[in-house]
C-alpha cells in the first residue's frame, strides 16, 4: 500500500500508469490526500496505517527498500514471535535512515493510539512509539539483516524541508524526547486519544473519496 501525501512531482500518474494490473487486482493500494499541507511524520504514517486492512503493520518510509520478499520475512518473524511483539528492522547504524523500520499487529497500535501527533514535525517519533508498545507489554524483536534494512542515503535537513518549522532536526528530536519521557514517566501509554491520522479527505486512484478503517474503536 502507497499513501501519498500532496506530492507534486507527477507520483500519482506514475503510479497509474506503471501498476495497472497491480491496482486493479488489489495487489498494489495507493491512496492519496491534500490535507497534509507541511510533512508531519506522525500523522503521515498514522494515516497510512489507518489505511491498512491487514493484521499487522509495517512502516516502510519513502526512503526505505523492503528487500526481496520483504513481507515474507516480516510474517515469519510474527510466526516465531507471536503477534505481542514490535519487530524492529534497524541496522543497528544510526543517521542510515532505517531506525523506522516497525513491524506491529494493528490491535496493538490501534490500542495505543499511534504515533503521538502532538510531537513535533519530526525526530524521536518511532522510538517513543516503540518504547510506548513496549510499556504495554510487547516484545522487542530486533531484525538486523542487511537485505531488509537498506535506505536511500539523505541528511536530516533534507529531511525536514517539507516541515517548514523553525526548528532544526536536533531541536525537534529534543523537544520530542522530553515530552515522550515525560509520558512515560507517567505511564501515559495512549496518544491521540487513540483517534488519528487523516480521516477525511482521502481519494483512491480512481479519485473516489476513501474511508480509512476506524482502528481506534
Amino acid at each position: 500500500m502507497l499513501v501519498d501525501f500532496n506530492s507534486d512531482d507527477g507520483l500519482r500518474e506514475w503510479v497509474i500508469e506503471n501498476f495497472r494490473t497491480e491496482l486493479t487486482s488489489g495487489y498494489l493500494k495507493y491512496y492519496y490526500t491534500e490535507e497534509l499541507p507541511q510533512w508531519h511524520a506522525c500523522i503521515a504514517k498514522n494515516t497510512a496505517h489507518a489505511c491498512a486492512t491487514g493484521e499487522i503493520l509495517v512502516n516502510l518510509d519513502c526512503d526505505n527498500f523492503t528487500g526481496a520478499n520483504g513481507g515474507n520475512y516480516v510474517m515469519k518473524k510474527f510466526e516465531q514471535y507471536g503477534n505481542y511483539c514490535v519487530v524492529h528492522q534497524f541496522s543497528g547504524k544510526y543517521g542510515d535512515g532505517s531506525f523506522g523500520r516497525i513491524a506491529v499487529g494493528s490491535k496493538y497500535f490501534g490500542m495505543i493510539g499511534g504515533y503521538d501527533e502532538s510531537f513535533d514535525p519530526m525526530g524521536y517519533q518511532d522510538a517513543d512509539l516503540m518504547k510506548r508498545l513496549i510499556r504495554f507489554g510487547l516484545k522487542y524483536v530486533s531484525c538486523t539483516g542487511a537485505l531488509y534494512n537498506r535506505a536511500i542515503p539523505n541528511t536530516k535537513e533534507e529531511s525536514i524541508v517539507q516541515t517548514n518549522s523553525p526548528k532544526t532536526y536536533d531541536q525537534m528530536n529534543e523537544s520530542n524526547q522530553k515530552k515522550s519521557m515525560s509520558n512515560l514517566s507517567k505511564d501515559r501509554l495512549i496518544a491521540n486519544n487513540r483517534k488519528y491520522g487523516i480521516r477525511n479527505g482521502l481519494f483512491d486512484h480512481h479519485g473516489q473519496l476513501f474511508q480509512p478503517n476506524q482502528l481506534y474503536k
